[in-house]
């Protein structure tokens, strides 16, 4: 089945091409561009700059979900969850808290020298850490529901339409790289992992058939985030 004789409306086959191709090459492009100063702004008005152009992309979507006469169903945000999903949902909490009880073991075996470095890390982050209550609400509504939206569009969307024309594995392939690409390129060890965790992803959800679990996970890394700089604040406080 080629694009032109496919079951879906023209708004649902640009939209794809737009996931897949101007998203992941303008990204790449993006990050290979030399990078320019931070712009010293408000965390509130941050998060805003990050979130507006999702806002926009969730309108779009939206739109040509209406005109496809796609369900949430469908894109496998759908209730009651199915065994699959309940499974990868408490897969999820197992990974969690796995991670969390290695993080602290390994933070307490940190050097200071390597704690620095670790500052440094979520200091080089695109966006300020909150401070204060209305920045922490603000930022955990922000990165959640980017998340949220990047599984809903890289997972249940994109594989929605392209199984059809491709089938599955392909399907599979061209999400996941167009999602991995989309990250950008610092090097080749960031790129190389992109590509890896969006494959276990989006594979996980080609098995499962749902992204409420998928959602759990990716949306604990801004959270974790958070946590970390949290820690870092109460540490700087006791040392002082």
């Amino acid at each position: 089945m080629t694009l032109l004789s496919s079951p879906y409306p023209i708004p649902d086959l640009l939209f794809t091409l737009y996931l897949l191709v101007y998203f992941p090459l303008s990204s790449l492009w993006r990050s290979r561009r030399p990078r320019a100063a931070k712009p010293d702004l408000p965390p509130l008005r941050c998060y805003w700059r990050q979130a507006r152009y999702v806002l926009m992309l969730i309108c779009v979507f939206l739109l040509v979900k209406w005109l496809g006469g796609h369900s949430f169903v469908e894109l496998g945000m759908g209730f009651p969850l199915s065994p699959g999903a309940l499974w990868g949902l408490a897969a999820a909490g197992f990974v969690l808290v796995l991670m969390h009880l290695l993080g602290n073991r390994m933070d307490r075996k940190l050097t200071p020298e390597e704690r620095v470095k670790q500052e440094e890390k979520l200091q080089d982050l695109p966006f300020p850490m909150p401070r204060t209550r209305i920045e922490t609400l603000a930022y955990l509504v922000t990165m959640v529901g980017m998340t949220a939206t990047w599984e809903l569009l890289f997972r249940g969307y994109l594989l929605l339409v392209l199984t059809p024309l491709t089938g599955l594995p392909l399907a599979v392939a061209l999400a996941a790289v167009s999602y991995g690409a989309g990250h950008g390129y610092q090097n080749a060890r960031q790129f190389f992992s992109s590509i890896v965790a969006a494959f276990a992803f989006t594979i996980g959800y080609a098995v499962t058939g749902n992204l409420w679990w998928l959602i759990v996970l990716h949306a604990a890394a801004p959270v974790a985030m958070l946590y970390a700089a949290r820690k870092i604040a109460t540490r700087r406080s006791t040392d002082a």
